[in-house]
């Protein structure tokens, strides 16, 4: 590891000094080395998680991996040549507006001509801070490129092991938007991708940007110790966080914490998991709107077997609408086969949630041996002890809390204080908003009120918040009251393709019912021939692949 350090810092500056025009060339033979093996990428996530015979489970895992990281391997390379030309990545005046609040919103997405065909329902704002002038926002974009000799430093990369696309685009982000060179440590989980990522990103290790190692904690110790080392990022658990920065638990620990001095001695940017809130607005809901509804949480849950910090983990519902929603979901919980629960630990903490459910009851679909069942928590209340407010589900578990509360200001003020207060995390939350309360100034108002107290950095209104995990354009992190002490869902954030600064919030937002079908609703019924396609467009730039996602969107 020492070694292996030590050339990492000793091309460090070279890395960090090479020509835009070597990096923006770079990033095209990545494009072309993943266009050659995203589909093995795919089907090692596959048959790893025990997907690979299941329908749609090479689709999801091509969605989750490939897919992501081509776009971002793309919008990386045009911010570049950007820079090059203008400065900055490009964004057009229009887009730009100071709120009320006083904060500057940027609209990130839809980002180009194809953006528009493929996330035609929705838009994304990045709001930055006050003190940004909204009439030149270049100069709050892409700080790194405008230092004239940068010195370079070294950034150690503890990969997260649920997603593929997790430690590449992390390692894209420490080595293109923040200019540092990379050593990442693969995740035991998903150690098997390392000998395809060492091939795929081998133009970016000839840089001097990225080195691969593998190993578990004893590894990663190593690497974290090394003098060579000068800034850590971290995708994972907040204990692991913890232990890092502040050492093992006990008196020790909690002193260090309260004097501020930390046993770690180098930066560190984190993104540590959420129990991520869906909020369900009082109103009226048609039929299939509250089909919707639950077919859109239920998705957020049977992704990768809910193995993601971005999967749905807690719903807050107007006690009227909890037995139309949660019977929805009895039932396409029944429908969806069991996973396997292949992330460690996985099992231990399922069990220890059940075992503490509060004043709720559990209710569980049916699941063989070595798998976990699609579980909900009902009934709790508000007030309840339940431990799954705390501890973030890392498996297939929804707890649900109701709220006696019709009228919708009320009820969103409610929840708001809720989660704020005493659910744990602040990376994202979403919003259901009925159709039928669209354009009421009264409730647009409680709505805005809402996306603007929410303390997370990704607020969604009625889509997936994980769409802007999943786009590369917007940032991604935990809200930034986090502090050391208390890093909530992480510090910092990722992705950025723009290279956006001083970040308050990503927003998200479009219509309840859109068409076409949203990809992660369970019925859709072509997620494998849309994530081939959206692959092709993604590695090609041709119009035809982008017309077959179009199809295959429709016909979902």
């Amino acid at each position: 590891m020492e070694e292996i350090t030590r050339k990492a810092g000793a091309r460090a500056e070279a890395f960090a000094r090479t020509p835009l025009f070597k990096k923006v060339a770079a990033l095209a033979e990545v494009r072309a080395r993943l266009r050659a093996r995203g589909h093995e990428l795919a089907s090692l996530g596959a048959r790893a998680k025990g997907i690979a015979q299941r329908p749609g489970g090479f689709g999801e895992e091509l969605l989750a991996g490939p897919v992501i990281i081509q776009r971002y391997v793309r919008l990386l390379g045009e911010s570049l040549e950007q820079i090059r030309e203008r400065g900055a990545p490009l964004i057009a005046e229009d887009r730009v507006r100071r709120l009320p609040s006083g904060e500057v919103s940027v609209q990130v997405m839809p980002h180009g001509v194809a953006d528009r065909m493929l996330f035609m329902p929705y838009q994304v704002d990045v709001r930055l801070g006050r003190e940004v002038d909204a009439a030149d926002v270049r100069a709050s974009q892409a700080s790194f490129y405008r230092e004239v000799a940068p010195r370079g430093a070294v950034s150690a990369v503890l990969g997260a092991g649920n997603v593929a696309s997790i430690p590449a685009l992390d390692v894209l982000h420490e080595c293109f938007v923040m200019g540092r060179s990379c050593v990442l440590k693969m995740s035991p989980v998903n150690a098997y991708l390392g000998p395809a990522f060492e091939h795929i990103f081998q133009p970016i290790s000839a840089l001097g940007g990225l080195a691969i190692v593998y190993g578990g904690a004893e590894a990663g110790k190593a690497l974290l110790g090394s003098p060579h080392v000068d800034h850590v990022h971290l995708t994972g658990a907040i204990e692991t966080h913890d232990a890092i920065v502040w050492g093992p638990p006990g008196p020790e620990r909690a002193e260090r914490q309260r004097s501020g001095k930390p046993v770690l001695q180098k930066t560190i940017t984190s993104e540590l998991g959420n129990v991520s809130p869906v909020v369900v607005t009082p109103g009226h809901y048609s039929e299939q709107e509250l089909s919707d509804v639950a077919e859109g949480i239920a998705g957020m849950l049977f992704n990768n077997a809910s193995f993601n910090c971005n999967a749905a983990k807690l719903l807050v519902l107007p006690t009227h609408l909890a037995e139309p929603i949660t019977s929805r979901l009895e039932r396409l919980f029944t429908e969806q086969p069991a996973r396997d629960a292949y992330y460690p630990g996985a099992a231990a903490r399922f069990h220890e949630l059940v075992a503490h459910p509060g004043d709720g009851r559990v209710w569980s679909a049916p699941a063989a041996e070595g798998q976990l069942p699609w579980t909900l928590l009902t009934g709790l209340s508000p007030d309840s002890d339940a431990e799954s407010f705390q501890l973030e589900p890392f498996c297939p578990f929804l707890s649900v809390v109701e709220l006696d509360e019709p009228d919708a200001p009320a009820f969103l003020d409610r929840a708001v204080r809720f989660l704020n207060e005493k659910v744990w995390g602040t990376l994202n939350a979403m919003l259901y908003f009925p159709s039928s309360a669209e354009g009421d100034p009264t409730l647009e108002a409680a709505l805005s009120r809402a996306v603007d107290d929410l303390r997370y950095g990704t607020v969604a209104v009625n889509y997936w918040p994980a769409i802007g995990y999943g786009t590369g354009t917007p940032p991604w992190g935990g809200h930034p009251s986090a502090t050391l002490q208390n890093a909530q869902s992480g510090i910092g954030f990722v992705h950025n393709a723009l290279m956006l600064e001083q970040i308050r919030k990503v927003v998200l937002r479009g219509p309840l019912r859109s068409f076409p079908k949203q990809f992660y609703f369970p019925t859709h019924r072509h997620q494998e021939a849309l994530a081939r396609a959206l692959f092709d467009f993604e590695s090609t730039g041709k119009v035809l692949p982008l017309l077959r996602t179009g199809v295959h969107g429709v016909r979902g």
